[in-house]
This record gives C-alpha cells, sequence and structure tokens, in this order.
C-alpha cells in the first residue's frame, strides 16, 4: 500500500497541463491533462486507503510517482526518514570539508563587505598545520573537500597550489578522494594564466560577483585605488567561460530594479557570456555588525523571494538559463556538518563564513585536535530543524533544511528573515525553471538542427 507524499507540489500549468515537484526528491514532472485525471482518481483511492485493484492506468501512473517519490510506502514516516538522513550526515567523520582563506586582503574596497581591511598570507607554518591536521584524520577519512575562499583568494594563488599538491599526496598515501569544489572570487586576477593554474588544481567552478551593469558595478566594487573593475572581470570571464565553469553572482539589495537588470544582462550578452556562464542572484544581508551600514537597504527573505523571482523572470525574457533549482539538501551549510570548518590565514578554525578572520567566533586552531566542547562549535551545530515546530511541519524542509543557522542564532529576526526565499516563491519559480527547461531544449534543437543544415 502507498500514500502520496507528503512533500509534493502539484499546481496547474499550461493547456491543461500540471507541474508536479516533490521536494523531498526534487524530482519535476508533467502531468499531462489525461494523466491528471488518472491523478485524481489515484490520489483519492490512496488518501481513503483503498485497498482494492487499480485499473491499468493507474496502475502505471503509481509506478512512475514511486520512481519520483511522488508517491511512498504507506507506514513510511518521511519526516523520521529526513531526520535519520540529516543525522547521519551531520555527524558522518569519513568525509572533511575545508572553506580554506589562504588570505583575507583583497584588491578591492566594496562599502558592504562584512571582512574589513585585512591583511595577511597564510604562513609555510599555517599550511604545514593544516596538512597536518587533515594527516590526523586520514586513515579515517573517505573523501575531502575544499572550497578556496578570502579576501580576494587568488592574491594568494601560490599557497592554493602548495596545499593542492600536499592535499593530492596526502589522498594518494591515505587512499581517501580530494576534490575541489569551487573557487570563490572577485574574478579581477582571473586572467588566462591563472585560470590554466586553476584547471591544473583541478578546480569545480569560479564564483564571481557582478554587482550591476559596468556605471554601477564600479561604484559597489571598485579596486582600492577607486578604479573601476568591471571591463577587466568581465574579459577574464570571456576566456575563462571556456575553461572552467563559471558562476555569476549579483547581490540584490534595494537599488536594484527591473531596467539594472536589464541594462547587466544586456552588456553580458554583448560580451558573449549568455550561453557561457550561470547567472544568479544572492540575497545582501547585514550578517555582522560592519555590515550595519548597510543594513536598511537589504532585503528579508519574504520581500527578496518576490524580487528575485521578478528578476529571474526578466533572465528568462533575455535567453539566460535559469540554473537556480530546487532540489533537496543533507544539510544547508556547513555550520551543521561535524566534520567542517572554514580555516582563515593564522589557522584558526570557524563555523561560518560570516565569522572568518574574527578571533572573537574563533573555535580553535589547525595546530591542535578539535575542542567539540568548544562554545563556538556548539553555537551554530545546536540549531537543528527537527526541533522546531514550524520545520517540521514545512512541505519545503527538504529544500532548506531551516534555512541559515546564523539567521537564527546571531541575528533577533522575524520568521519573515528565517526562512528561505523558496519558502515564498516556490510555486513561481517551478514555472519559470520549466519554462526555461523549454527555452533551453529548444536552443538546442535549433543548434543541431543548423549543424545538419547544408
Amino acid at each position: 500500500m502507498h500514500k502520496l507524499s507528503q512533500f509534493n507540489h502539484i499546481q496547474p500549468w499550461r493547456d491543461g497541463c500540471h507541474l508536479a515537484f516533490n521536494a523531498a526528491s526534487g524530482a519535476l514532472a508533467l502531468i499531462t491533462s489525461a494523466n491528471y485525471a488518472t491523478y485524481q482518481r489515484l490520489s483519492a483511492k490512496l488518501a481513503h486507503g483503498y485497498s482494492g485493484a487499480l485499473d491499468a492506468e493507474e496502475e502505471e501512473l503509481l509506478g512512475q510517482l514511486r520512481y519520483g517519490h511522488f508517491a511512498v510506502e504507506r507506514d513510511l514516516s518521511e519526516l523520521d526518514w529526513l531526520k535519520f538522513r540529516y543525522r547521519k550526515v551531520r555527524y558522518d567523520s569519513s568525509s572533511l570539508g575545508l572553506v580554506i582563506a589562504p588570505t583575507m586582503a583583497c584588491n578591492m574596497a566594496c562599502p558592504y563587505c562584512f571582512e574589513e581591511n585585512k591583511k595577511g598570507r597564510m604562513s609555510p607554518r599555517v599550511v604545514e598545520g593544516l596538512i597536518s591536521f587533515v594527516e590526523r584524520q586520514a586513515k579515517d577519512l573517505k573523501d575531502v573537500e575544499t572550497t578556496w575562499y578570502g579576501g580576494e583568494p587568488l592574491l594568494a594563488l601560490d599557497i592554493m597550489e602548495d596545499i593542492t599538491a600536499s592535499m593530492l599526496d596526502l589522498a594518494a598515501e591515505a587512499g581517501f578522494t580530494y576534490a575541489c569544489s569551487g573557487v570563490i572570487s572577485n574574478g579581477y586576477l582571473l586572467d588566462e594564466p591563472t585560470t590554466e593554474r586553476l584547471r591544473a588544481m583541478n578546480v569545480g567552478q569560479v564564483q564571481v560577483t557582478i554587482d550591476g551593469p559596468a556605471r554601477i558595478h564600479d561604484t559597489k566594487r571598485p579596486l582600492r585605488n577607486g578604479r573601476g573593475t568591471f571591463e577587466t572581470i568581465v574579459r577574464n570571464l570571456q576566456q575563462a567561460a571556456d575553461k572552467l565553469p563559471i558562476v555569476i553572482r549579483i547581490n540584490l539589495d534595494k537599488s536594484f530594479t527591473a531596467e539594472i537588470i536589464c541594462e547587466l544582462l544586456d552588456e553580458l550578452e554583448a560580451a558573449g557570456l549568455r550561453n557561457k556562464a550561470g547567472v544568479y542572484f544572492g540575497q545582501l544581508e547585514p550578517a555582522t555588525k560592519t555590515c550595519a551600514n548597510i543594513a536598511e537597504s537589504c532585503y528579508n527573505a519574504k520581500s527578496f523571494s518576490q524580487t528575485e523571482l521578478e528578476f529571474y523572470r526578466l533572465l528568462l525574457d533575455h535567453g539566460f538559463y535559469i540554473q537556480k533549482l530546487p532540489h533537496p539538501i543533507m544539510t544547508f551549510c556547513f555550520a551543521q556538518l561535524a566534520n567542517s570548518f572554514l580555516v582563515d590565514p593564522q589557522g584558526e578554525l570557524y563555523r561560518c563564513f560570516n565569522y572568518a578572520g574574527d578571533p572573537a567566533h574563533s573555535m580553535g586552531n589547525v595546530q591542535n585536535a578539535v575542542n567539540y566542547r568548544h562554545p563556538q562549535f556548539g553555537h551554530l551545530f545546536a540549531f537543528d530543524p527537527f526541533e522546531q515546530p514550524s520545520c517540521r511541519s514545512c512541505n519545503i524542509l527538504p529544500l532548506c533544511m531551516g534555512s541559515c543557522p546564523s539567521r537564527r542564532m546571531d541575528r533577533e529576526v522575524g520568521e519573515d528573515e528565517v526562512c528561505d526565499s523558496w519558502k515564498y516563491n516556490l510555486e513561481p519559480m517551478l514555472e519559470l525553471v520549466a519554462l526555461s527547461r523549454q527555452q533551453q531544449a529548444r536552443q538546442a534543437a535549433a543548434g543541431a538542427a543548423q549543424e545538419v543544415t547544408p
């Protein structure tokens, strides 16, 4: 016997069709008008515990629903299963996640940056300590994954290369797999030689922030000498996008309008980046006291979700592919994982991007054993969405797992600010995702037709 999943989202779409999405599996399907009539009959039977025979159409549809986890075993507690997987991943010591900041220095002077004006690079002693930190766990590890952060990490590219080489040597010796998920960079130093060096390091992707069209970006993200950066960044992305996956992040605050986004998209298209780089919108937040000067210009999660939706529509209208897809996650971030840490240039260990370089939030150092009793470890790790009544009853829980722990634990904010934007815009975003997939399929078909035309 089966029942419909509590994480199903079924919504009308076009031409009598319906979109079906399951938040626990990430499955997205199109239900035709004919199949929807079958779905209604089947769902009524499942809801009433029907134990008789199903007709052929209902049996076939049930098989498809089970495949996408839209239908599950009647005696399965989906919430308990989700909680089991969440806690299993949280305490998994066979995986080690490291966000490494080889420097907190930066060549830019962004007014909203929480990192202030920090200097310094990771010393050879700290690099050695970091490798020893991994080596002490090596015999129990199956995989190690790093992300490069800063400051501007490309200012310390030589350190990144040294650490990567040591990680690969240790991985070969100890038998675990090593991967670099990506680099978070401002893109100004991402020239061709640097791109080739990142390729040699097997970097998974490079995320670069562009805050508006050239005239605005150059005021929001200038060099420390005041010079603009947009032209150089775009030129770097043009060559890098042919060699590495590139993701462009646009930080949104209340100053952005539809006209500004359209101007930026036109500039990206003119640069040939429409089909070469992914674009997504980030919520600018006053994450620390350093950011207090921008608090009034920031959206809360609920209002951001509507602005984000409007701008993704513009993205689609301009022919860009929507890469932001709702998908289930095990945890929201590394703060919820016992064996994941951010390492700053001094080797200090932190539990959140927002804490990087702030000694008051350090939970230890790579030179020493991890102290899981340290208050700074438990501060964010203590948050558990399954202890929150509003999270347990939420039908998008698998998409956010309670959202950002720092929002809940570090800031006195209301419900509109602690939840993820999916809570407020999932249905219209699913429609945009479906339209984006159709658009991509048409573009692919047109490209294939051009290739075969004599």
